[in-house]
């Protein structure tokens, strides 16, 4: 199935993490939208930081942003790990989470949460080729995803601009869902 052309989107490599299989991740975070009315995704690293995704959603000028999942079969498990229980949008200003949220990870280093809604599974194949990432606000037609998604890179935010003059390089998507306010936060 070919995916239908979504104008934003957030890509990210998923897979069993801190001892949960990436089945049992899905099935917390279903329960969790049920519960809270949205999930929170927990991550870390340079790419796809709170405010990456706010660049984002202001390009995207109110359309739908869909979050995008490709399985990874690589089993990340910290040396050690805890519970989140704080988010902030700005890091001033923080807030317990609900507590039916599970957010687990290395404390020692910055972490983030994404926060979305109807998280099902799928099965369609992205053209990598067809996006490209954000430089500011701004697309950068110069760094598509077929070039830049690789690698350590396991997150991007992009946007649709085809270009038939490069070669398709495609990806199978597991889970897709939607992005909700307030879409990415720094969590502790």
């Amino acid at each position: 199935m070919q995916l239908k052309k979504y104008s934003h989107i957030i890509l990210m490599k998923v897979g069993p993490y801190c001892g949960y299989s990436l089945d049992e991740i899905i099935d917390i975070k279903q329960k969790e939208q049920k519960k809270v009315g949205k999930y929170f995704w927990g991550y870390s690293g340079v790419f796809c930081r709170p405010l990456v995704i706010r660049n984002l959603v202001s390009n995207a000028q109110g359309n739908k942003i869909k979050i995008l999942f490709v399985e990874t079969k690589s089993d990340f498990v910290p040396k050690s790990f805890e519970k989140f229980k704080y988010f902030s949008e700005d890091r001033s200003v923080w807030r317990k989470l609900p507590d039916d949220v599970l957010l687990v990870g290395n404390n020692n280093k910055p972490h983030f949460a994404i926060t979305g809604t109807k998280l099902k599974k799928t099965n369609f194949v992205l053209n990598l080729s067809e996006y490209c990432t954000l430089k500011g606000v701004f697309p950068n037609e110069n760094q598509r995803f077929d070039n830049y998604f690789r690698y350590r890179v396991d997150k991007a935010c992009g946007v649709y601009i085809p270009n038939e003059d490069v070669d398709r390089k495609e990806v199978s998507i597991q889970y897709i869902s939607e992005l909700v306010e307030p879409f990415s936060v720094f969590i502790k």
